[in-house]
């Protein structure tokens, strides 16, 4: 990330500047500027988000595209992901760092080319992964080792990653995911969407820089509401 020297008094910094550190003035286009805006009133709107804690940076020396990087975040889930990326279709990703707790998102600019680079293919069971299941029901163990090597197999992901299993909830595990690469969102989305009998939800604990993953278990009770007419 490139940063420019730190001037308070440039016209073209955010609204939000009293409330969001800004490393040096943001060169971007008025409807970048906007976007880069109506992003940061969202993300301080979540639960846990204190608003001084919000850094904003920029790399604006591409000349058909910005890089926006965000830090001091709260525990987002990945609906917020989805409604980030749905206000700008100018998106080209959204990676995650939970390392760093960091968000980057990589924008095209406006009038620019949209080029596709072409995808990596997935990896095969190349490497172990690191997850204790002597708790988990037999059963149950299939579903999280399918979801752990999806995880294992996305394309950003080099190192070995650690993953913790809570079995303290009758109704779901809790599986906390020590990734120390970078995640492209779009990914996750994917393997969310390929395993969802299961899989109920994803949690980025940007301050505990862990991710956490929500399943069920296949022995919970199915939960049943019910409907009371009024005469």
């Amino acid at each position: 990330m490139v940063l420019v020297s730190t001037s308070s008094h440039d016209p073209r910094q955010i609204p939000s500047a009293n409330l969001v550190k800004v490393s040096g003035p943001v060169a971007l286009k008025p409807s970048e500027a906007a976007f880069v805006e109506k992003t940061l009133h969202y993300i301080s709107g979540i639960r846990g988000a204190v608003q001084t804690n919000l850094t904003l940076s920029t790399n604006t020396k591409y000349p058909s595209r910005y890089i926006v990087l965000l830090q001091g975040l709260p525990a987002i889930v990945l609906s917020d992901f989805t409604t980030i990326r749905n206000t700008n279709e100018r998106i080209r990703h959204i990676l995650v760092n939970m390392v760093e707790a960091s968000i980057r998102v990589d924008v095209w600019r406006e009038n620019a080319e949209k080029k596709n680079r072409p995808r990596k293919r997935n990896r095969q069971n190349s490497r172990r992964i690191a997850c204790d299941l002597t708790n988990v029901e037999n059963r149950d163990k299939k579903c999280l080792v399918t979801l752990l090597q999806h995880l294992n197999n996305m394309p950003n992901v080099e190192c070995q990653f650690a993953a913790i299993v809570d079995t303290s909830n009758p109704e779901y595990y809790s599986i906390n995911v020590h990734i120390m690469d970078s995640i492209c969102i779009k990914e996750i989305e994917t393997i969310m969407h390929n395993c969802r009998s299961f899989c109920v939800g994803i949690e980025f604990d940007f301050p505990h820089k862990v991710v956490r993953v929500k399943c069920l278990r296949l022995a919970a009770p199915l939960r049943r509401r019910r409907l009371t007419l009024k005469k």
